[in-house]
């Protein structure tokens, strides 16, 4: 009941609001996540259209993650599995938020619970729930297939067993749909998790900052004694060496990952029911070390009736707290709908923003992605289609040296927020499978595949339109270096593959550089992000 009053009186964060967006678009798959989340917040949504709605299928599988972890105890003591729950401050907390995490941990839960089922009788029927329950982890997010994976490895004898392989075929069937999305699209969630999240150098900090985020998110209060119990467990069955497989794996692998770039906290989330599971299961065989765990509840339930009431809309914001995102929505919503008055609201590099005003107004907003910002759903959807040519009003990232002095060489003046007349960008056009190669007279040859919507070609052949230029957009350390023009012109985007000569200017230094191939919008200085990442080396 707490959650239900918590869920329905908390404004909802940056990402709820995203995935809100999803689901006015439901489809087999989006550039970020798969679309479980979506199909949640959609039917939810249709029954409360608020807050509680986003939230309501995310609350009952949370409340039934907790009912399948305490049979995977095998119900030996209740009271100690409910002192190991509740410990868990994040779970409490983070049981409420749409966000794809909820429906991951359910469908891992299960899954466990099923293989436990198909460990004990291995038939067609136990095959198929496991295959559909596979199928259903990656469709809430790809870490599915990180449990999937520890799991097989920690019995690798089931490979010999045909209905493993039926289960699998199930998942593979089942997962199909998504998979043939990313393929129609250019695999985009592949190449933004995989490559566009790379760090471009290693900082001792992203590893320090893993370990210390994984002990806070395992508990406030006693996480790091969750943890030790968890990995002081000595697996006896092949469900207790899949779970122990999957914890210390998870974490494992991860903390690898932090010499690529930071590391989420919540990134670990498939180890937390191997984490409930198995310290449950060593501590109670070690009653003496139960007192340290029920000490530190009243704390951890202080802290986190505290967090639960500071962020419900019926309690103010504290002024301290610079980054809040569960205040003040709706009335910072409302504001940029007046000053907008009747014309479309055009945000630039925040999608979390464009979401939010759209939820709260139910208004539909754009985020204009450009190169000192990331790719995201909004250069797939068609709302910026609706856009071109109309006058809007534009909401600017705010001024500073930085933009000045990358602005200064080509004369152009640093916008501001207001009405904008003819608005156009072209953020939907894909350029794919970059090739470059850079000749001794510093002449650099791109070969690309060009994916462009049909109703932008024509948009291309007009006078309005047709000298957009293409930008080449380099990056040292992560921030854009400078913009060089290509020559080319959207008009000549007339065909599905094509190749550009573009000059380096002399006074370039050399070295490796990030790139990306961007498109000239209405706003000089800020081209939309056409293509991933690649790499040029200028010699």
């Amino acid at each position: 009941m707490l959650s239900i009053i918590q869920a329905g009186n908390t404004e909802l964060f940056d990402d709820e609001a995203y995935y809100w967006v999803y689901s006015r678009y439901l489809d087999w798959g989006y550039f970020d996540h798969p679309p479980m989340i979506a199909a949640l917040i959609r039917a939810g949504y249709a029954i409360f259209h608020n807050e509680l709605g986003v939230r309501i299928f995310v609350l009952l599988l949370n409340t039934a993650t907790i009912f399948f972890v305490q049979q995977l105890t095998y119900k030996k003591d209740d009271l100690l599995f409910y002192a190991v729950a509740l410990s868990i401050g994040v779970a409490q907390i983070g049981g409420i938020l749409a966000v794809p995490d909820i429906p991951l941990l359910f469908f891992i839960v299960l899954f466990f619970w099923l293989y436990q089922r198909f460990l004990q009788n291995r038939n067609v029927i136990n095959a198929l729930l496991l295959g559909i329950c596979m199928a259903c982890m990656l469709y809430s997010k790809y870490h599915g297939v990180l449990v999937i994976v520890l799991v097989l490895l920690s019995n690798l004898r089931l490979l010999t067993n045909k209905y493993l392989w039926l289960a699998g075929f199930i998942c593979l069937l089942l997962f199909a749909p998504h998979l043939y999305w990313q393929y129609q699209h250019n695999f985009p969630s592949i190449q933004y998790h995989l490559l566009e999240r790379n760090a471009s150098n290693y900082r001792f900090a992203f590893t320090t900052e893993y370990i210390l985020g994984q002990i806070a998110f395992a508990g406030p209060v006693i996480g790091w004694f969750l943890l030790w119990a968890a990995f002081r467990y000595r697996p006896v069955s092949d469900l207790e060496r899949a779970m122990k497989y999957t914890l210390v794996g998870t974490y494992i692998l991860f903390l690898i990952s932090t010499y690529k770039g930071r590391v989420e906290a919540n990134w670990t989330i498939a180890a937390f029911i191997p984490l409930m599971v198995l310290s449950h299961r060593y501590l109670v065989k070690n009653y003496r070390l139960q007192k340290w765990l029920y000490r530190s509840i009243p704390i951890t339930l202080l802290l986190v009736l505290a967090v639960r009431l500071y962020i419900m809309s019926w309690f103010p914001p504290v002024s301290w707290i610079k980054r809040n995102e569960f205040h003040g929505n709706r009335e910072w919503a409302t504001e940029m709908k007046q000053k907008a008055s009747s014309l479309p609201i055009v945000f630039i590099n925040t999608y979390q923003r464009a979401s939010k005003f759209w939820f709260y107004t139910g208004k539909p907003a754009f985020s204009m992605n450009s190169p000192y910002y990331r790719r995201n759903n909004f250069n797939m959807w068609p709302i910026e289609d609706s856009l071109i040519s109309k006058t809007v009003y534009m909401i600017v990232p705010g001024n500073s040296n930085y933009f000045q002095q990358l602005f200064k060489p080509f004369g152009w003046p640093f916008p501001h927020d207001g009405v904008q007349h003819g608005f156009y960008s072209f953020s939907r056009v894909l350029f794919s499978n970059i090739n470059c190669s850079l000749s001794p007279g510093r002449t650099l040859q791109l070969s690309t595949k060009v994916a462009v919507p049909e109703n932008y070609r024509a948009l291309f052949q007009q006078p309005a339109y047709s000298e957009t230029p293409i930008w080449l957009v380099l990056y040292e350390d992560g921030d854009v270096k400078t913009f060089i023009n290509t020559g080319i012109v959207v008009k000549k985007l007339t065909s599905n593959a094509m190749t550009l000569t573009v000059n380096i200017p002399s006074g370039l230094a050399a070295g490796e550089y990030n790139a990306r191939l961007c498109i000239g919008t209405v706003i000089p200085g800020f081209p939309t992000i056409n293509s991933t990442e690649f790499n040029l080396y200028v010699k």
